[in-house]
């Protein structure tokens, strides 16, 4: 048995993992929390794992505060996970592969085992990253945007008399919170489209697109037969845990 985490910019999420995803699990926004405090609680009365793997995209300070707690809990030591040049049926195409978010890598793999495809991956969280894969693992790259409420915090905060506050998605906006939140979701939405289209002309062939990410749902309606990824990174991570407990 596997302890799997996310740790996102946003949120931290984890799972238990024993030949699939466990029931056992939690997630909390970690931005200003004590990381100690709020596992100590969660993670309670979890049993010791075998092996605690993270995907971590945050800073090596808040890395080093988890794996401390970890190593006190549980007397193990985390494997902090980074992308590589090619794992588990996906090819990076980073010229340096270290740089692409463990996240969007893991988030691959698990689309890429779920069903091979012409398809692009959209997580929408504090930043919108957007990527290529096709059928046969080929990493073809992607775009980093800021994500609708990192766009929402800029419009707001750059200039005066505008606010984003109780503002809703409208097709024709009739004032300016409503204006700053629908034009937030229409551009990640034209983002994602365009990149989606230009896939399908060098693809010439018809194109997935999996939406994940804690700001997906407020999303998806404005994406054409978009699919709603749960969980994609645990499950590519538990996908590399599995593959090194084999090892």
């Amino acid at each position: 048995m596997n302890l799997l985490i996310d740790f996102g910019n946003t949120r931290l999420k984890w799972a238990l993992d024993d030949a699939g995803l466990s029931a056992i699990r939690g997630t909390f926004a970690h931005a200003g929390a004590l990381l100690a405090a709020v596992l100590d609680s969660q993670w309670q009365a979890l049993p010791r794992p075998d092996g605690i793997f993270v995907a971590s995209v945050v800073d090596p300070a808040r890395e080093r505060e988890l794996a401390e707690f970890a190593r006190q809990r549980f007397g193990l030591a985390m494997q902090i996970l980074r992308s590589p040049a090619a794992a588990l049926g996906v090819r990076n195409a980073y010229a340096e592969p270290q740089r692409l978010g463990i996240d969007r890598f893991l988030a691959m793999v698990a689309a890429q085992a779920r069903a091979p495809r012409v398809q692009v991956l959209a997580s929408v969280g504090t930043a919108l990253t957007v990527d290529a894969l096709l059928a046969d693992g080929e990493h073809l790259g992607g775009l980093i945007v800021p994500g609708p409420t990192l766009m929402r915090q800029a419009v707001s905060a750059g200039t005066a008399r505008v606010d984003a506050e109780d503002g809703r998605y409208r097709d024709w906006p009739n004032s300016t919170a409503d204006g700053v939140v629908s034009g937030a979701l229409q551009a990640a939405a034209g983002a994602i489209e365009r990149f989606r289209t230009a896939l399908a002309r060098r693809s010439g062939s018809r194109v997935a697109l999996i939406v994940s990410g804690g700001g997906s749902e407020e999303l998806l309606p404005l994406l054409e037969d978009a699919e709603h990824g749960h969980d994609l990174v645990l499950h590519g991570l538990a996908l590399w845990a599995r593959q090194a407990s084999i090892a």
